[in-house]
């Protein structure tokens, strides 16, 4: 009998060696548990919501486990992954596979940090097992590709729970029985709706912590005894027929069974440079394209009389609608998933960054009349979801300036190095480290594998704690 998918996703999680991944693999995953850690303090950062909510519940949840980044408050290992992972989501910068659609920067990583400080394990298991949960997420991601957002679900939050499951269930020694009933068990947990990002709600950034939260209590829960159906994937009422029914086309998962120890996903996990919607950052590129061309050509944005994106559906409909709060956006996170915002911004300032969408911005006179004036349609020829490409057309000074960014960054074939992960961290974590924040990214980035977990979180709340103290006074 051939087997499920649960039980390939369990055998590759168990049988695994540390050895037979290889090393170019292995430092992408430290490289993206760096990045992880560092988007994680970014939302804890106590000028943002997330990170004043994340105080509010390190207060009521204290207790022993593992550490709330940021704030180097400890609590029971699941609530740190459900904070962790939330404080990761919370400013769009966490990690994301192209055509997957997986997320697994803020459910794998923080699922696999918490369980590992509360267990004192080496680097070496972190990297491993972090490998495994990315693989795992990002096969099931290629299953349903992007039908999942088309029917307003979020993909954090719906496979999340499996990758990090089969992650953690490595790191403490589940048998393959019991990873399948946590994942059968994660089907129970699958959640996760878009509606927040037509709203301006928060609920969002829980997707990933609520991956990695329930990814680490449905190993808890299968070795308590609880099962789970093997089937969880392609049964009947597993979890994609309840979630997709009725699906278009043909489950692909064959795909997601394939190449395991062979084919490696990981690398091509994109970061992501700019804190909103990664359906805005190659129009956040054109836009810096087309303002040389203006300063070259002598044309003021008071000139711009239109302008005009293209992109794809289901993402074109996320960014854009409703129109009317997405041309003027009332919280820093529709702000975020707001095309029209994150364009005219690009075009007044020069660039997208921290500050671009905390509230002091949003009532900006020059960003709401050039965000006013942009109009989305289609893109035909767009390859979405395996690139979120951009066309931006605009019409100033009576000529038509046009610009096509076929990649968005942090894509394989826009790839950021890792002096550009390490500024990025540096912008991340600067509020907390100070002036050697970027020293800190490169020592955790460079961590020998034979290093544990408790010894990494030390170093990051010694290196924290004078900037902590007082921008919490």
């Amino acid at each position: 009998m051939a087997s499920t998918l649960a039980q390939t996703f369990a055998e590759f999680a168990t049988g695994l060696a540390d050895k037979q991944v290889p090393d170019a693999v292995r430092d992408a995953a430290a490289w993206h548990v760096l990045d992880s850690i560092g988007v994680s303090i970014a939302g804890a950062s106590p000028h943002e919501e997330s990170g004043q909510a994340a105080r509010r519940l390190a207060a009521k949840w204290r207790g022993e486990g593992a550490t709330i980044f940021g704030i180097n408050q400890k609590v029971r290992p699941e609530l740190a992954a459900l904070v962790n992972g939330s404080l990761a989501q919370a400013l769009e910068m966490d990690d994301k596979h192209g055509s997957s659609l997986a997320r697994p920067g803020s459910t794998v990583v923080p699922a696999v940090l918490a369980v590992a400080e509360e267990r004192n394990a080496s680097f070496r298991d972190v990297i491993t097992a972090v490998t495994i949960g990315y693989e795992v997420m990002i096969r099931l991601g290629f299953v349903g590709g992007d039908r999942f957002l088309e029917r307003g679900y979020h993909t954090s939050s719906l496979i999340g729970s499996f990758g990090a499951a089969a992650a953690v269930g490595r790191l403490v020694g589940a048998t393959p029985q019991q990873i399948v009933d946590a994942m059968g068990i994660c089907g129970t947990f699958a959640s996760g709706i878009q509606e927040s990002t037509r709203t301006g709600s928060t609920s969002k950034i829980l997707h990933g912590g609520w991956g990695a939260h329930a990814g680490i209590l449905a190993i808890d829960l299968a070795q308590s005894g609880i099962t789970g159906p093997d089937s969880v994937f392609e049964g009947k009422f597993g979890f994609f027929q309840t979630h997709l029914t009725p699906v278009k086309g043909e489950l692909d998962f064959a795909k997601a069974a394939a190449g395991f120890g062979s084919r490696w996903y990981l690398p091509e996990t994109a970061y992501k440079p700019y804190p909103c919607c990664q359906l805005l950052h190659a129009f956040i590129e054109a836009c810096k394209q087309l303002l040389v061309q203006f300063k070259r050509d002598g044309v003021s944005l008071d000139q711009i009389t239109r302008i005009s994106c293209q992109l794809a559906e289901p993402g074109l409909t996320l960014v854009t609608e409703p129109k009317e709060r997405k041309k003027a956006p009332q919280t820093p996170h529709e702000a975020r998933f707001s095309l029209m915002f994150g364009v005219a911004s690009a075009l007044v300032f020069g660039d997208v960054g921290l500050e671009t969408f905390r509230a002091d911005r949003l009532g900006n006179q020059r960003v709401l009349k050039l965000a006013s004036l942009v109009e989305a349609s289609v893109d035909p020829d767009s390859d979405y979801p395996a690139h979120c490409p951009a066309i931006l057309e605009i019409e100033a000074a009576g000529k038509t300036y046009r610009s096509h960014v076929p990649h968005h960054p942090g894509c394989p074939e826009a790839p950021l190095s890792k002096d550009d992960v390490l500024d990025k961290f540096a912008r991340n974590s600067g509020w907390l480290f100070g002036s050697g924040t970027r020293e800190v990214g490169a020592e955790i980035a460079a961590t020998p594998e034979r290093d544990t977990m408790r010894a990494i979180v030390k170093r990051l709340g010694e290196a924290g704690v004078t900037v902590l103290s007082g921008a919490t006074a």
